[in-house]
């Protein structure tokens, strides 16, 4: 993360904590329906295998979530969620999630939410030309955790969010094509994003 980056993110970050801690008096609205997340933020990436020493790299993370809200305290849903290692095209490192999850609300006054999400986890080195990987170099596929915690700061029936986010990818082999190139390749990957919610209606 650039130190400009890194500036602008602290600032919004505290500027919603702050506009969140105003409101955490008020008790969440009873809401029941669907919802949508779309985010995006900065992703810090530790990979290693058995034949590779760890290395780090950071790089752009990008979600959209969707799916249910039974009652106030509560969410679950889907996503997808993709860290890549630049903007634009040429060679890319990809991790690609899709995730069942839950949000979970734990304070009948507060804003303040845990995520637990669990689903396929890809680790591919690309190349993209236009929008899309024309070509790919190697590739693994898992199933991995992933956990977070962030806070809602309202504003109708949207809400500015920032979290906090760690997904693990558990060991697995790398291929290209047929051919084997790393085994026990596993990665760690902690982001912090900024994204807007549309909650479901608040009930009558």
């Amino acid at each position: 993360m650039t130190p400009v980056t890194g500036r602008t993110c602290s600032l919004i970050t505290a500027l919603l904590l702050a506009q969140g801690h105003i409101v955490s008096a008020q008790a969440h609205p009873e809401r029941q329906g669907v919802w949508a997340d779309l985010a995006i933020g900065e992703g810090w990436v530790h990979v290693s295998s058995d034949t590779l020493r760890g290395r780090s790299q950071s790089g752009i993370d990008g979600i959209l979530a969707f799916g249910w809200t039974p009652c106030s305290r509560v969410r679950f849903g889907v996503s997808w969620a993709q860290w890549s290692s630049r903007w634009g095209g040429g060679k890319q490192n990809w991790i690609t999630r899709y995730d069942i999850l839950v949000y979970y609300y734990p304070f009948a006054r507060n804003n303040f939410f845990v995520e637990a999400a669990a689903g396929p986890n890809d680790y591919s080195v690309v190349h993209v030309s236009g929008e899309q990987a024309d070509t790919i170099y190697l590739s693994g596929h898992t199933w991995g955790p992933t956990i977070a915690a962030g806070w809602d700061a309202p504003g109708g029936p949207f809400s500015l969010r920032p979290r906090l986010t760690y997904s693990y990818g558990p060991p697995r082999n790398l291929h290209s094509g047929g051919t084997l190139l790393a085994t026990g390749w596993k990665q760690h990957l902690l982001s912090l994003d900024i994204g807007v919610v549309l909650h479901a209606p608040d009930k009558q």
